[in-house]
């Protein structure tokens, strides 16, 4: 599977990996299931993927509007990976809406709320 440069953020989907590699995906993660049954490893659908392989389902849109599916938002490596790739790509989004899939909720970020470094603002945190 070809990757793009670390923690880039392309139009589209993608998948981020534990180690910031970015995997596109041509269509939509679950078709990438379908036409990839050895990397999905036995995983029968997007949250599985993020939960059993701790990757990341990235979804770019218009007007830059970003959906994370992440396996916790709580865990301090999830959030470096969330942090890395949204602070090295501050102006390439405007929302990012972060979902964890071992929880009901999800988060609402602005660009302001991680600098260009990753690191979140402090006050966010407690609301993340």
């Amino acid at each position: 599977m070809n990757s793009l440069p670390p923690y880039s953020l392309p139009h589209g989907a993608s998948w981020l990996d534990r180690d910031g590699s970015v995997y596109p995906i041509r269509g939509f993660h679950e078709a990438w299931l379908r036409e990839n049954p050895e990397l999905a490893e036995g995983c029968a659908n997007v949250c599985e993927v993020v939960l059993r392989k701790g990757w990341i389902s990235v979804s770019v849109f218009s007007e830059g509007y970003v959906e994370l599916l992440v396996p916790n938002r709580r865990d301090p490596e999830v959030l470096s990976r969330i942090g890395r790739l949204l602070g090295m790509n501050r102006g390439a989004w405007k929302k990012a809406l972060v979902m964890s899939m071992d929880e009901e909720g999800y988060a609402m970020l602005v660009p302001e709320a991680v600098d260009e470094e990753g690191r979140f603002v402090p006050s966010l945190l407690t609301t993340f």
